[in-house]
């Protein structure tokens, strides 16, 4: 974190949003019950060289001052059923920021090695819901920085947000423009995403049919909508994936910005397009070489329904299931199927009618919804995101963050592949089950092939280097 500039406190304070948890929040932090479904995210910040002990101490006592949604844990609301954020008077920056030393040779794979176990290891609730470690030891005499934090408090955009308000990116000023503090209880365009789960419940299932029809004709077309949305016939999934367990292993992959979009150009489509279809090639890749071969993989990922006005932080996205055809040869075809399922899925009026349900949802006996929520979830295959990082070069404490990977939670699905940019390249964070995906070097040299056949639709004059693969030293 730089030097701070009181200009942009006003939208640091305010990222969070409310005082009281929304829905998807509550939903996510209830369902821990199960441990399957701790929403721990993770991002691992690469430093050219370990800053300042004292100076990054200093920044995140100023950090936790600004923003005070960090200085806050989760708490029965006084009125109501619902969850609410209140000041931690007990805050102890030392719980909460620590520092390491990787052993010798500091090589990448023990600095992924020790990010996943961080991962495992729960988050005290208690507490504010996060802590960082800074780890020094990094081959290259380099350092890395391990954000770990509830999903509760932010999705991916939502910690990008902070990060370009923190580090004073181009984007600092666009993400802190949209940042106001919102009321609790104050109405939304989607009061079943954003109304606190205190209020009534039946603008969950039972409103569902008022709010999102209004003639008979209406509702049964919301609902074969919803029907589809929801993927209800996606079919079974990988017969080699089947397992699970607790246990997390983290891989990384690395690609320029401009490969991706001189393939996206070539496949008239779109970065997010390109990864999805080099993301199914990798996994026939894995299949054939398991020798089991799949035709379609159940598969998830989100789409962002931020809108302008919206405060920071916090969960804004509806959720999509998808048969991806991962047995297509053709990365073409795949990018063609990707896009007609997006057409398809925007057009449908039930779009948001995990929103809608959500309320209802988190308003279950805590066992009940995460037995609902796992038996979805675990049904898929693997779970993508795509998250706009920062646009150009960071610096934390003075020294330069040269690679941001991020690792989001695996709610009981054998993969979680999540990519962000930054400053030029695409970093890409791949959190699998090692009960599931036995070989995990074969799975990510599969990724890298399948994406590499992507990059390889571009004129070969304008393509960059190739991506590289993390994590294997």
């Amino acid at each position: 974190m730089s030097t701070p500039v009181p200009r942009a406190s006003a939208a640091l304070r305010s990222w969070g949003g409310s005082a009281d948890l929304a829905a998807p929040e509550t939903l996510l932090w209830r369902s821990e019950v199960d441990p399957r479904l701790r929403a721990t995210m993770v991002t691992v910040l690469v430093l050219d060289r370990a800053p300042d002990w004292g100076r990054f101490r200093r920044d995140h006592q100023w950090l936790v001052q600004a923003v005070p949604r960090l200085a806050e844990r989760v708490a029965q609301a006084r009125l109501g059923t619902g969850l609410s954020w209140v000041h931690a008077d007990d805050f102890d920056l030392g719980y909460h920021l620590r520092r390491v030393s990787l052993p010798a040779p500091g090589s990448e794979r023990q600095l992924l090695d020790l990010a996943q176990s961080l991962a495992m290891t729960p988050l005290d609730k208690s507490r504010p819901p996060w802590q960082g470690t800074l780890i020094e030891g990094l081959e290259g005499g380099r350092a890395a920085y391990v954000l770990k934090l509830h999903h509760a408090i932010a999705d991916g955009l939502g910690v990008v947000q902070l990060m370009n308000q923190l580090l004073g990116t181009p984007n600092a000023a666009a993400a802190g423009k949209a940042a106001r503090r919102r009321a609790p209880g104050k109405a939304t365009p989607l009061p079943s995403a954003d109304m606190p789960v205190a209020s009534d419940v039946a603008l969950g299932l039972a409103g569902l049919w008022q709010q999102g029809a209004r003639t008979a004709q209406q509702a049964l077309d919301y609902a074969v909508s919803a029907t589809k949305v929801l993927a209800l016939g996606a079919g079974a999934g990988s017969p080699i994936l089947r397992r699970r367990s607790l246990s997390m292993r983290f891989d990384t992959l690395e690609f320029a910005l401009d490969e991706f979009k001189a393939a996206a150009r070539a496949c008239e489509g779109t970065v997010n397009d390109v990864l999805l279809a080099g993301l199914m090639g990798g996994w026939r890749r894995y299949h054939e070489l398991m020798g089991v071969p799949v035709a379609r993989m159940p598969i998830g990922f989100p789409i962002n329904v931020r809108k302008e006005g919206d405060p920071t932080g916090g969960n804004r996205f509806a959720a999509l299931r998808y048969a991806a055809p991962v047995g297509e040869v053709d990365p073409i075809a795949r990018v063609r199927d990707v896009q007609q399922f997006l057409r398809t899925m925007r057009a449908e009026p039930a779009l948001d009618v995990m929103m809608r349900l959500t309320p209802a949802l988190a308003a279950l006996p805590a066992t009940l919804a995460a037995q609902l929520a796992v038996g979805v979830t675990s049904a898929l295959d693997a779970q993508v995101s795509n998250v706009p990082g920062m646009a150009g070069p960071a610096r934390l404490s003075g020294v330069r963050i040269t690679q941001v990977f991020p690792f989001g939670p695996r709610p009981g699905c054998p993969m979680m592949i999540t990519m962000a940019s930054h400053d030029g390249r695409c970093c890409i964070g791949v959190n699998s089950d090692p009960a599931a995906v036995i070989d995990p070097e074969a799975m990510t040299d599969s990724l890298r092939a399948g994406l590499q056949e992507m990059m390889a639709l571009a004129d070969p004059p304008t393509r960059p280097k190739r991506g590289r693969r993390h994590g294997t030293r």
